[in-house]
């Protein structure tokens, strides 16, 4: 049944298979795995930035004598602002009937909630505990993870930890553990090793609760220091018959004690705090432009895309973090990471206010390596040294400049992408050639293909080490937009000269790209061997990069046609495959040479490279106005968007990292749902709303999408407001909310701004 469309985008994303919550900042509760997803409250892993941290809390209702009542799990609903699950109680020895809705959400401030309210279904009055617990491992030999400061002030639990995982250096965090109503009693205990598992019968609690009360006491002590320590926190409920309470459970955590204290103490004292969380996520979606139209999954997947952003985006300034920005993905992914800026910048530029897409930049000048790279990864704390990939940051400055136009911005990140520039040409171009190298699959964030076979048979060898060189048609196209960037910054900067030699460095990078990548014969670009100078021949994804360019004129296009909307080749029923159809190392499953891969690109369809793809069709449909790459246009990026919906259903949106090119099926094996490394928004606002900035002008021009209705209002380029609404086959535009013009397909209108 069709689900009527809401202007509310928390309830339109509303449904009963999902769980991921956060607040946009540094407290993300998004198990990919989830082992304990019925239990109350958070037990399944959480991240405070990168760093694994479990559990945050369980709670379960008790008797007068310590033994747990049994609580069944019935039903889960979830949108961005929280995730309700409810429960049944039911005793027959005691008579009750217990009804259980528990509400839970995280909020900015890193404070993950749980606010219950409890029914008595029964006649009479129930007496009943709650108890609520979380445990945290105590490791001083192993240096992995240990506990200080452990406090208890007003009835809140506090404490330092020290957490240690993996290559990352160590991070010394929070956490402030508290109810409301004020608890009536509380213990801290320290445990030998034991299962860490959500049950109330297996803490040192349940012994402990002697005569209706923990006995409020600090036990750190033992034969040794190693080991768990259980923090519990317990509260009397009394309910009159077919009455409820409410209580909520509050875990916050952050880079102090003081820190976390006062971010849970206005938690603990607001009524319903899961409504500081609904007011979050709200304010959040008035930042963006809203859009509706009559195709549902376009309209579901554009909110769903902003909430995706926003979940794995982190405000905090710390360490490496000065500004705000976007992560990649969930758990590993759960940092900034080169490869996906640029895309984070693409879509970001379109919120009201460009702080972060300006960070997602800033971020990485600011960590920039000594030799002018920019780093893979960034540790909040801690730089991964082998880490580098390549990416399109031209184009994203550039365009983020055509919204929010900033002189002082270009001025803070000139020279270090200056700096970028000289790193490439000194470093991964040493014939000066104007082709640039790739030194290692993973480096372009494009791994396990046949294209680095093409000049090493070891090249898929799972290390970090220079292994082969590769001139990349990629890479070599994302130094060229970068260099047109920087021209373009130098003219607004006054550096005249610095333009002008930028200028002529891409156009020696566009000639090295005609003569050297093209193939005459075959109409394609290749990679090139630089040990031969010869072209590899092989056909990937990638090949195609220079038609988001200008690199391209008019008598490329056939090539483009001929092979991109080949069945043979890339025009899969879900297209684009990262590797071409008839490639020998081609595979429509995750594999590559057999195994099941976590990130194999030869042959699945990748929304990263789906967005290079559908860039390349629209700039050469536009440039050349050729219709009927317009409509191809159409064909794909309608394909492209419904792939990311589970079982094609249009409410349930997701986006993982690769999907089958025959069948659309997502990697969930791999367990990484909402994953940012695409600029989907992008494209739906410059070509299905057809919204697009130049210098000085924005050109309103929507593509042929067959449409019956479409609106996006509040759309903030340089300070005027845009509206754009489609019946049919004519739309309407209108500037600072005074109408402008009106249209029909195929004729735009051009403002001037």
């Amino acid at each position: 049944m069709k689900r009527q469309i809401t202007s509310n985008p928390l309830q339109l994303l509303k449904r009963t298979d999902k769980w991921y919550i956060g607040g946009g900042n540094r407290l993300l509760w998004a198990p990919p795995f989830p082992v304990h997803l019925d239990v109350p409250g958070f037990w399944d892993p959480a991240h405070y930035y990168n760093y694994e941290l479990e559990p945050l809390f369980t709670w379960a209702l008790i008797t007068n004598n310590g033994s747990s009542r049994p609580i069944r799990f019935l039903a889960r609903e979830w949108r961005p602002d929280r995730l309700i699950q409810r429960y049944e109680c039911r005793r027959k020895e005691e008579d009750i009937s217990l009804s259980i809705t528990e509400t839970k959400s995280i909020l900015p401030s890193d404070v993950a909630i749980s606010v219950l309210n409890v029914r008595n279904k029964s006649r009479k009055p129930a007496t009943i505990h709650l108890v609520a617990w979380n445990v945290r491992r105590q490791d001083l030999q192993k240096q992995i993870s240990w506990i200080e400061d452990v406090q208890s002030t007003n009835k809140i639990l506090s404490f330092r930890q020290l957490l240690r995982q993996g290559v990352s250096a160590a991070l010394e965090m929070a956490t402030a553990f508290g109810l409301s109503p004020q608890p009536t009693s509380w213990s801290v205990n320290l445990s030998e090793r034991t299962a860490i598992q959500p049950r109330w019968e297996l803490t040192p609690f349940a012994e402990l609760f002697i005569r209706e009360h923990l006995p409020n006491r600090l036990q750190l002590t033992g034969s040794s220091s190693d080991g768990l320590i259980y923090f519990c926190l317990h509260t009397e409920l009394v309910i009159p018959p077919r009455a409820e309470c409410s209580v909520t459970v509050a875990l916050a955590v952050g880079a102090t004690l003081e820190e976390a204290r006062q971010n849970l103490k206005p938690v603990l004292r607001h009524h319903n705090p899961i409504e500081l969380s609904s007011l979050s996520w709200l304010d959040y979606f008035q930042s963006l432009p809203p859009l509706t139209c009559s195709d549902e999954y376009i309209t579901t997947y554009f909110a769903y895309r902003w909430y995706g952003l926003r979940l794995n985006t982190i405000f905090g300034s710390e360490g490496n973090y000065r500004h705000p920005v976007v992560c990649e993905g969930i758990q590993h992914f759960r940092a900034p990471i080169s490869y996906s800026a640029p895309c984070h910048m693409m879509e970001t530029k379109w919120m009201h206010e460009p702080d972060l897409a300006r960070g997602s930049l800033a971020t990485f000048i600011d960590n920039q390596r000594e030799d002018g790279g920019f780093r893979g990864y960034i540790d909040v704390h801690h730089y991964r040294q082998e880490m580098f990939y390549h990416a399109h940051w031209g184009t994203a400055l550039y365009q983020l400049h055509l919204l929010h136009p900033s002189k002082e911005y270009f001025e803070d990140v000139y020279d270090g992408l200056k700096r970028l520039a000289g790193y490439y040409d000194r470093e991964r171009d040493e014939e000066v050639s104007g082709l640039y190298d790739i030194d290692n699959h993973f480096e372009t964030g494009q791994e396990f293909m046949h294209r680095y076979l093409a000049v090493d048979p070891r090249a898929d060898q799972e290390n970090w080490g220079e292994v082969f060189r590769l001139k990349g048609v990629d890479v070599t196209v994302y130094v060229y937009e970068l260099k047109q960037a920087l021209a373009f910054a130098a003219d607004v900067l006054g550096r005249s000269d610095e333009a002008d030699l930028w200028l002529l460095e891409a156009k020696k990078i566009k000639d090295a790209v005609l003569t050297n990548m093209w193939d005459p014969t075959q109409e394609m670009f290749f990679d090139v061997n630089p040990k031969t100078g010869e072209r590899t021949n092989v056909k990937a994804a990638t090949c195609f990069y220079p038609y988001l360019t200008d690199i391209v004129d008019s008598s490329h296009l056939p090539g483009l046609k001929k092979h991109l909307f080949s069945k043979r080749e890339f025009w899969t029923p879900f297209p684009f495959p990262s590797s071409s159809v008839d490639d020998p190392y081609f595979s429509a499953s995750p594999a590559w040479k057999g195994k099941r891969m976590n990130c194999p690109w030869n042959g699945r369809v990748w929304p990263m490279t789906n967005s290079h793809l559908a860039e390349a069709i629209a700039t050469c449909a536009i440039r050349f106005d050729d219709r009927l790459l317009r409509l191809r246009f159409v064909q794909f990026l309608t394909s492209y968007i419904r792939m990311m919906f589970f079982d094609r259903d249009p409410h349930r949106p997701n986006c993982f990292e690769h999907y089958n090119p025959f069948t659309g099926a997502p990697s969930r094996y791999r367990g990484i749902d909402d994953y940012q490394h695409s600029w989907v928004n992008d494209l739906i606002i410059k070509y299905v709303c057809g919204i697009r900035p130049d210098v000085f002008t924005v050109t309103i021009d929507p593509f042929p999408f067959g449409l019956q209705h479409l609106r996006i209002d509040k759309v903030l380029i340089r300070g005027r407001w845009i509206t754009v609404e489609l019946t049919g086959n004519r739309f309407t535009v209108a500037l600072d909310g005074k109408h402008q013009a009106t249209s029909k397909m195929g004729r735009p209108i051009v403002l001037q701004i």
